[in-house]
């Protein structure tokens, strides 16, 4: 291996974004990758024969650095998806749209107390005045955790508040119940439902091809460990279908979950491992299904459910493809079923039993459906954000060649991953710069 050549461990969508910021720049980057394709969580599956999204299906409109990024793949066209989303209120539906959004807001917060209401006004207008607020270490919630600590959203907000406002948000983006997500996190999930959405009109299937071309890509290449020489990180352990070998690298950066980097460094730094095992991670299995007729309605795209089910949403596929369904499961009921190993096809009609309820829809109408379940599935971050970076910021500066990003960086949607990538790419540049400038300087003695 050249030993100019960076490593990037995990093609996700921060490793996607690092790997192409520091290509930007001129570095010759290998991107490693343990599954047989690139993605992540953001791959396509194929429904019969058609590719669709089970994760990064709706680019908000303020993703300006991803849609730089799918601008740069070439022509990958987007089309209007909106905001839908319904829930059940004193046994009726009641839906959030781009239509009634003031509206449906103030009908979702009369269901909190005074304080609720002033607090969840005052963070979302931190995350309207400063976007940054939306990433997580984010200038007005690192204020807050250091005036008040970092409590959960159960102990900020009511009981009442946190299951129809707060509970959807996290649930959702993060697996996480309210009593298991904290307030100095929660500009990352105020920035998601601030924002509206479009979608790719083909999809991530293209995208991805077209950065595959861009430089040399390792598929099914598990990292076990690193190479340390001299103090320095040096390459890296993996295992391919030929066996383990050992790769020499100028740099390593990890852009895997935290708690995969964690088991990736043990053996070279264990303070650093136990610092990213404080990242939580939850389970989440998502379920694309086709069915025979339109399931949704115009005016009813969506619908969430609360903490008794195992699914938390199911909303229809695109605008106008009501007939086809993406279910998620995720939340402390959705992990119980599938720590129970529930299948697919049971999820399948415990989602539609749940569903019926409020939308007619029947099993039998039912094509076809793909399933993907994913054990460390969604980031539900840490508490302490500010603490937990300067944490793993002391320990990083013991292993020089090592760089660190991913979905616990600065959120986990679509645009703080590339934030993070990029973030970490600039961290590379600089470090090779002093690097280089250390070099220049003992050459002149």
């Amino acid at each position: 291996m050249n030993l100019n050549t960076y490593a990037v461990v995990g093609s996700g969508a921060t490793g996607i974004a690092v790997t192409y910021y520091l290509r930007q720049r001129g570095f010759n980057v290998e991107l490693i990758e343990q599954d047989d394709a690139i993605g992540g969580r953001i791959r396509p599956f194929l429904l019969g024969d058609r590719p669709v999204q089970l994760g990064g299906k709706n680019i908000g409109r303020s993703y300006r650095l991803f849609r730089e990024f799918t601008a740069a793949m070439g022509n990958n066209p987007y089309e209007f998806f909106g905001l839908n989303s319904s829930q059940v209120q004193n046994n009726k539906l009641l839906t959030l749209d781009n239509n009634r959004r003031v509206q449906a807001t103030l009908e979702f917060m009369s269901q909190g107390t005074p304080k609720d209401i002033w607090r969840f006004w005052n963070v979302c207008g931190a995350v309207i005045r400063n976007l940054q607020n939306g990433l997580l270490g984010g200038p007005y919630f690192n204020d807050l955790c250091r005036r008040i600590g970092d409590q959960s959203l159960s102990e900020y907000f009511s009981s009442k508040f946190c299951q129809v406002v707060m509970r959807p948000m996290t649930v959702r983006m993060n697996g996480a119940e309210p009593d298991e997500a904290y307030v100095g996190n929660l500009g990352s999930n105020l920035r998601m439902v601030l924002d509206t959405y479009d979608q790719l009109i083909h999809g991530m299937q293209p995208v991805l091809e077209q950065f595959a071309k861009t430089g040399p890509v390792r598929l099914n290449s598990r990292v076990e460990s690193l190479i340390v020489r001299n103090g320095r990180v040096a390459g890296l352990r993996l295992r391919d279908s030929s066996g383990l070998q050992e790769r020499e690298y100028a740099g390593v950066i990890l852009a895997t979950p935290a708690t995969i980097s964690s088991k990736i460094v043990a053996s070279q730094n264990s303070q650093l491992s136990q610092i990213l095992d404080t990242v939580n991670y939850y389970p989440v299995t998502v379920v694309v299904a086709e069915y025979a007729r339109d399931i949704f309605s115009k005016k009813v795209r969506a619908l969430v459910f609360n903490d008794t089910y195992p699914i938390s949403n199911a909303g229809a596929y695109g605008i106008n493809e009501r007939n086809v369904i993406r279910y998620t499961f995720s939340g402390r009921t959705g992990r119980r079923y599938m720590k129970d190993g529930a299948t697919p096809e049971e999820l399948i009609r415990l989602a539609e039993e749940a569903l019926n309820q409020h939308v007619p829809i029947s099993g039998s109408d039912r094509i076809k459906y793909v399933a993907k379940y994913h054990p460390v599935g969604l980031c539900a971050y840490t508490s302490n954000y500010n603490q937990f970076a300067n944490n793993l910021q002391t320990q990083l500066s013991q292993l020089p060649g090592l760089f660190l990003t991913g979905d616990y960086m600065k959120g986990a949607s679509l645009e703080a991953c590339f934030e993070a990538g990029k973030t970490c790419a600039d961290q590379v540049v600089q470090a090779q710069e002093f690097q280089v400038s250390q070099k220049s300087e003992l050459a002149a003695i």
